[in-house]
């Protein structure tokens, strides 16, 4: 009778920061240490880089459920200076900061392999091919070019959500072309997003979403002059099924 080893899965701690989108990203890099490595992560979360918008306790709650079923995640905590063997947060450092894809500035800064397909998961019902589904942080006006892109793919769908506040909502130029839906948690913002259609938005944390979560999506980008928002140049040849347009 032939005896079967099952190999035992490693640990490594790994710590990650930055605003919500920036945190969603460095989660890759655990897909890849468990994709490649076979090593599960103890993500530790720390403020001491950049504060979270709802800050390091309630960031911590609104992710815990949804980090910790991950099949890479060992588990999530909060930092007290505990040794870290992989600091994410390092990406901070990184040359390609702000002009190339998350994907180059991982492998730039770990020397990790380049991985398709996303790096959340997320086990929903059955998915809406028919609802389109657009997150657009207000963050300086719509052009037209940009808007001319949002209204011909709402003509395409039967229904159309706008997920996100109502101060959003409200500052969006084709609010009277869908419906709003203001999300309370993490899990909403999930679920809405992959079991969408389609996502639409600008470069914020849903769109971080919608890329971990492997959804269909189109960017909406902004132009070289705006350097703070170019995170997502190059990323298109990763994914077949993204289209992109440009804000400029």
């Amino acid at each position: 009778m032939t005896k079967v080893v099952q190999k035992v899965m490693e640990k490594v701690s790994v710590l990650v920061s930055g605003k919500l989108g920036d945190l969603i990203h460095s989660l890759y890099v655990c897909q890849v240490l468990f994709n490649h490595f076979n090593k599960k992560s103890v993500v530790y979360i720390t403020d001491t880089i950049e504060p979270f918008e709802n800050g390091l306790q309630g960031t911590y709650g609104e992710l815990r459920d949804s980090i910790i079923m991950q099949p890479w995640c060992e588990d999530f905590r909060m930092w007290n200076n505990e040794p870290i063997e992989v600091d994410i947060t390092l990406f901070r450092r990184s040359p390609k900061l702000y002009k190339h894809c998350w994907k180059e500035i991982f492998n730039e800064t770990f020397s990790t392999p380049i991985l398709t397909g996303g790096w959340l998961e997320y086990h929903s019902p059955k998915k809406r091919e028919n609802t389109l589904v657009i997150s657009r942080r207000y963050k300086t006006p719509m052009l037209q070019k940009a808007k001319g892109t949002y209204e011909l793919f709402i003509e395409q769908y039967e229904d159309v959500i706008f997920l996100g506040s109502e101060h959003d909502y409200n500052m969006f130029d084709l609010k009277e072309s869908c419906r709003l839906v203001i999300p309370n948690t993490i899990d909403d913002w999930l679920f809405n997003i992959k079991t969408c259609g389609l996502f639409m938005g600008n470069q914020s944390s849903p769109l971080a979403m919608a890329s971990a979560l492997d959804v269909s999506r189109v960017a909406e980008l902004f132009g070289t002059h705006i350097i703070d928002y170019m995170h997502y140049i190059g990323e298109e040849k990763y994914s077949e099924n993204m289209s992109w347009f440009i804000n400029e």
